[in-house]
């Protein structure tokens, strides 16, 4: 039967326009009329299998995709529409091996290199997937989204320049694309250059001010640089958008919380609750604000709430152990952590607690004292001599200086457990040479590390370090009477702590600017930290131990400023 008999010529057309416009269920009726008379048109099939995934009908979606596929096999579009499915729907392999095929027909076609990418990424192959987004950028060298994708890629891999760069270039391509100013806003966000993402967001907004993920993205830009009434009207203009998204109730209440409105952040939390009773984040944040109120009690009624919904949910049955050992329960408490860290074994939270609640036991076991060993875990590296420098005190000096001078330089930023000090935003992203060599440094002795210390340990968290990972740091500059709070590093496997400038009275005074590692207890309804193990810093020295530590620094006195390079191993 010829194709389109049987059907007025444009009844295909409308269903497509209903397909765009998202009226997928008139547009699944148009399509299955026109079937009915003309079931081998393969145009109508491979539109109606798009929209039968889109509307969650995954595997009947890629059969009509097929079916369109046997009628016209080389035509790349279906192909591609395919490869789409199956990415979709999780099996990136599979759509590979669909992409491949589009190319092997057109190896002309930049979409489906870009597609192959974009499968490649979400395989955690980024070599690959480079190589196909120059492929497509070769054959189409102002293709916006091929330029997109590849600073989507850079910024997965915290290549943040190369990612700034590709975006610009996709502006440059077209200068009113929502999408590239939006990533390029959060790129911006991640190097730390606040003004600069604000900006970016700015631009985004004004094509697209109904963008509830750009007014969202914006609202923690503008929060980091402190101006918190026009992130609350952000996030507020997003729940006018969508008033029964719960997401945007949560967003607001965290920042409420942050600011210290609990009583807000409370009623903006219960929102997200009446919108989404199931909302796992909405109830972890509503329990958070009680638990930092110390209303326990409370909190271990959420948390129940929450693992009742999904019982492998990590987070709160480390944050459920961490109130049950609030209220006096450390063996309850140690048997939600322990559930923790064999569910994510790889989990520092629960590491860091289960560590604590093992001090309160009557009696010790042998992970007592082997999860906190800190002659053992916590190890010194002292620097005698740099590549490149005349000796130790040029290269400290010229690391100050990158310091000082660094953009992101801010002072108590947001959030960081940090008093009378700066600190930058990441900084490992930079090539001048001070820090090129600092991150060798680094490097050489993590390896040093794993090898001769933590795989040495008896804890599983240890003896299984990261195949592969990536370096994040930060430079903290502390003035007189400064200190950082005890704190961990959630998403890291070691820390460390590289030292550039010490005070004279720090290295004088054997009770000043020294970095402690302590252990917290619940006494009279407060946290009261006992310190255990005390380094005292000096020019030179680099530090490094489990990113579960507790681990702060003590205040000091004098005029001269403590400034170090924190480092985070974050596995990849």
């Amino acid at each position: 039967m010829p194709q389109g008999a049987n059907f007025p010529p444009n009844l295909l057309s409308l269903a497509v326009a209903l397909h765009q416009n998202g009226q997928f269920d008139q547009a699944k009726i148009i399509y299955q009329e026109i079937l009915k008379t003309d079931s081998q048109n393969a145009k109508v099939l491979n539109s109606f299998g798009v929209l039968l995934q889109q509307m969650g009908e995954k595997e009947e979606g890629r059969r009509t995709i097929e079916s369109a596929i046997s009628i016209e096999p080389n035509n790349i579009g279906f192909i591609n529409n395919l490869g789409n499915a199956y990415r979709m729907d999780g099996q990136p392999d599979a759509a590979i091996e669909w992409y491949q095929r589009a190319i092997n027909i057109d190896g002309k076609s930049a979409a489906s290199y870009l597609n192959l990418a974009i499968a490649y990424t979400e395989k955690a192959m980024p070599g690959e997937a480079m190589a196909a987004l120059e492929k497509a950028i070769f054959l189409k060298p102002d293709y916006l989204q091929a330029y997109v994708a590849m600073g989507d890629l850079l910024q997965l891999q915290g290549k943040l320049d190369g990612a700034i760069d590709s975006y610009r270039k996709a502006i440059a391509i077209y200068p009113k694309s929502f999408e590239a100013w939006l990533a390029l806003g959060m790129a911006m966000y991640r190097k730390g250059d606040l003004v600069e993402s604000r900006n970016a967001y700015e631009r985004a907004l004004t094509i697209n001010p109904y963008s509830t993920a750009g007014l969202s993205q914006m609202a923690v830009t503008l929060y980091e640089l402190g101006e918190i009434d026009m992130a609350i009207a952000c996030h507020q203009a997003a729940i006018n958008l969508e008033p029964d998204a719960s997401i945007h109730y949560i967003n607001l209440g965290v920042l409420l919380s942050q600011t210290g409105n609990n009583e807000e952040a409370i009623d903006y939390l219960r929102k997200a609750i009446a919108c989404d009773p199931k909302s796992i984040k909405a109830l972890d944040c509503l329990a958070e604000i009680y638990t930092q109120e110390l209303q326990w009690e409370r909190a271990i009624e959420i948390y129940h709430q929450i693992l009742a919904i999904d019982p492998n949910y990590t987070d709160a049955l480390v944050h459920l152990g961490i109130a049950l050992r609030a209220v006096g329960n450390p063996q309850g408490a140690i048997e939600q952590l322990d559930r923790a860290r064999h569910i994510q074994p790889n989990s520092v939270k629960a590491y860091a607690h289960l560590g604590l609640a093992l001090q309160d036991l009557p009696e010790t076991t042998p992970e007592t004292t082997t999860i906190f060993d800190y002659s053992q875990l916590v190890a010194q590296y002292q620097t005698t001599q740099v590549p490149g420098w005349e000796n130790l005190t040029a290269y400290n000096q010229a690391l100050a200086e990158y310091v000082y001078h660094h953009p992101t330089l801010v002072n108590d930023r947001f959030g960081k457990p940090l008093y009378k000090g700066r600190q930058t935003y990441e900084i490992f992203e930079d090539t001048q040479d001070v820090m090129v060599a600092l991150h060798k440094l680094i490097e050489t002795n993590i390896q040093d590390y794993i090898q001769n210390r933590a795989q040495n340990s008896p804890i599983p968290f240890l003896k299984n370090p990261p195949s592969r990972w990536k370096l994040s740091g930060w430079a903290v500059v502390l003035e007189s009477e400064g200190f950082q709070g005890a704190h961990i590093h959630p998403e890291s496997f070691c820390s460390g702590v590289y030292y550039i400038s010490i005070p004279h009275t720090v290295r004088e005074n054997p009770n000043e600017g020294n970095l402690k590692f302590v252990e917290i207890f619940h006494r009279d309804g407060e946290s009261v930290e006992v310190e255990k193990h005390l380094v005292k810093p000096q020019e030179g020295l680099m530090v490094m131990f489990p990113s579960y530590f507790w681990h702060g620094t003590i205040p000091f006195s004098g005029d001269q400023d403590r400034i170090c390079i924190a480092f985070n191993t974050i596995p990849v």
